[in-house]
């Protein structure tokens, strides 16, 4: 099978996935919602959405500050829909046990320095953080990665473009142009 037909495929099966789930979240999707709400995916995200605001305020002129605080609105909601969007690309590559062990090892302190960046990392956290990318689930990780990333590029796609065209659809009709 080509990629193009694997990513229509997984597109679509995506697609209607998410418009028949109920809003009860599973065991496993929750646990996968709390893997990437630790391992920094959330403050990606949270990221994502603020800078779009900085495009959009490059693209339209006079908007006043109380226009925008109003259309940016809704954060939260957006990035957790997104957030529960995504597990469904990582229950494609993973199972539930290995995103235990995964959640497991990103709820750490060690875990939180590596996402954070932060430059406290001592010898014992750099054990720990070689000792989990080359256990058993480290190394699935790095084999799933290329896959993995290509449909969360497709899910963030999707996601950032219907975001933009909202916010932007909100400031036009507020009667709001963009600079020529």
């Amino acid at each position: 099978m080509s990629i193009m037909k694997r990513r229509s495929l997984f597109l679509t099966l995506f697609c209607c996935i998410c418009f028949s789930v109920s809003a009860q979240v599973d065991s496993f999707q929750q646990n996968i919602i709390e893997y990437l709400n630790n391992n920094g995916t959330e403050s990606q995200y949270n990221e994502a959405y603020d800078q779009m605001f900085v495009v959009l305020n490059r693209q339209f002129v006079d908007v006043p500050e109380e226009v925008w605080n109003e259309i940016k609105k809704g954060k939260d909601k957006s990035v957790q829909d997104v957030i529960e969007f995504l597990t469904f690309a990582y229950r494609k590559h993973f199972t539930e046990a290995e995103i235990i062990k995964m959640e497991t090892f990103y709820k750490t302190e060690t875990a939180r320095k590596l996402v954070l960046g932060t430059n406290d990392l001592t010898n014992e956290d750099n054990d720990k953080i070689m000792e989990f990318f080359e256990s058993e689930i480290g190394k699935k990780i790095e084999a799933k990665r290329q896959d993995l990333s290509v449909d969360i590029a497709e899910i963030s796609s999707h996601w950032s473009r219907d975001l933009f065209g909202e916010k932007m659809s909100l400031l036009v009709k507020k009667g709001y142009t963009t600079k020529h």
